[in-house]
């Protein structure tokens, strides 16, 4: 069986047969194993790598994260699940990068009380979300340049620091559920916001000419 034969097993703690087991850190084959995004470009067919350009640079640094934070393996496989979902998310729309802060930001806000810097960092986020759902229409974000030079995409990995370093709690014993609970919403949230986005129109086939 080929590596990209395998089939995605619903169920939490068993690895899709014929795919690569999920491990912390990079890898050179699938036979040796791989990140979840390694695991989504094999799962893509595409060169094995944990860049894959099917991922939004967002939601795959946040998959990044998230697989080399969590501790317990067995918690770790519960993210292949998410490896369909993660593949088509590339796109040029800014809200993609914002959602995925703004999941981040809400993690951090849940399990630490104290403090205004997270929740203002967090107002201001949803503001900008606000906003470019109002303008949603025009599509103006259709000009932006290539989504893989997108400024926005450092600033996550901003956040993803801020998150780690402040929330203490994800150290807890709930620290691989609250990491891949953080993964899987920001996943369901861009999902959403992909299924919003109006579809292209296709060009239409040229009709023979009637005699």
């Amino acid at each position: 069986m080929s590596w990209t034969q395998g089939r995605l097993s619903a169920t939490v703690g068993r690895r899709p047969d014929g795919l690569p087991m999920l491990a912390r850190g990079g890898h050179r084959s699938p036979e040796q194993g791989a990140c979840l995004m390694e695991y989504v470009s094999v799962l893509a067919g595409t060169r094995f790598s944990d860049h894959p350009r099917c991922t939004h640079p967002a939601l795959a640094q946040l998959a990044r994260v998230v697989n080399d934070e969590v501790v317990d393996p067995a918690a770790r496989s519960r993210l292949a699940v998410l490896a369909p979902d993660l593949i088509g998310t590339r796109c040029r729309d800014p809200r993609i990068t914002l959602t995925v802060m703004a999941c981040c930001l809400r993690a951090a806000v849940a399990a630490r009380s104290q403090g205004r810097d997270l929740p203002l960092a967090l107002e201001r986020i949803d503001t900008q979300l606000d906003r470019l759902a109002a303008q949603r229409g025009r599509r103006w974000w259709a000009r932006l340049r290539t989504v893989g030079s997108e400024p926005g995409v450092l600033a996550v990995i901003s956040t993803l620091r801020v998150v780690l370093r402040h929330t203490h709690r994800f150290r807890g014993p709930r620290h691989d559920d609250q990491l891949c609970e953080l993964l899987e919403r920001a996943v369901a949230d861009c999902r959403e916001l992909l299924a919003q986005r109006p579809a292209r129109p296709t060009r239409q086939q040229p009709q023979p000419a009637v005699r």
